[in-house]
């Protein structure tokens, strides 16, 4: 029974791992895109969101 508690702790901290890993490829890809778009010219559009209208602009 041991055992099967330190595989599963092993593989449960590779799970999260990997999902740190993949989340910081996406934010680097998502910057690399961000320069791309700057130099080809193309706009920043985003859909509207709920907080674009935050009380606290004001």
């Amino acid at each position: 029974m041991v055992v099967i508690n330190i595989w599963l702790t092993v593989i449960l901290a590779a799970a999260v791992l990997a999902a740190i890993c993949a989340w910081l490829n996406t934010r680097i890809i998502m910057k690399d895109l961000a320069i791309i778009k700057a130099k080809l010219g193309i706009k920043e559009e985003r859909p509207p969101s709920a907080f674009d209208d935050d009380l606290d602009k004001n």
